[in-house]
């Protein structure tokens, strides 16, 4: 019993610690938290209802946090409703758009991303010039754990991405999609 109060005074600290440095300059709604939730930048991130980031009993719960931030004043993060996310997320917006429609899930320990964040070019590396492109995850989609979603991908309705996939391509609705790089493994098919 003992052990169960010091985790509890732990873990409540963690969630003060991480709630102060959240410093998003645009926020609309709120989600429910089971995790903390970093929420930062100086765009918008919007969620919509019924929006849970963080999942008990799960790996990472208590060693990880939920990082959300829409970088730059243009930056967007958009969720919609009924998502549900596991732990230690990871969503960086830089200038464009990130959005997520309805009836979304997604695994542990996912990356997404607008961005490359530097140049490939060596001597325009650090410049900032490098581009950024939206990403929309569409409605019903299931992304498994360990999964990387890079700059201009739209994953269709109904998808699922494999764990473990890097997702550089967009795809259509109702396939499933793995590897990496991510291709379609399947079609989704309905009798």
């Amino acid at each position: 019993m003992f052990i169960n109060i010091i985790l509890n005074l732990i873990d409540s600290i963690r969630y003060k610690y991480i709630s102060v440095k959240s410093t998003c300059k645009q926020l609309v709604g709120e989600s429910n938290n089971i995790q903390p939730v970093l929420l930062v930048g100086n765009g918008k991130i919007s969620f919509g209802d019924n929006v849970q980031i963080g999942f008990n009993p799960s790996p990472l719960l208590y060693s990880t946090y939920a990082h959300i931030e829409a970088r730059r004043d243009t930056a967007q993060i958009i969720f919609g409703n009924n998502i549900y996310i596991n732990n230690n997320i990871s969503i960086i917006a830089e200038k464009s758009t990130i959005e997520i429609e309805d009836n979304v899930l997604i695994g542990c320990n996912v990356q997404i991303f607008d961005s490359d964040f530097h140049s490939i070019h060596p001597d325009k590396r650090n410049s900032g010039t490098h581009s950024c492109k939206n990403v929309l995850i569409k409605r019903n989609v299931f992304i498994g754990n360990n999964v990387i979603v890079l700059k201009g991908v739209t994953i269709g309705e109904n998808s699922i991405v494999s764990a473990g996939a890097v997702v550089y391509d967009s795809f259509p609705d109702n396939v499933i999609i793995g590897g990496n790089p991510a291709q379609i493994v399947k079609e989704i098919t309905y009798e």
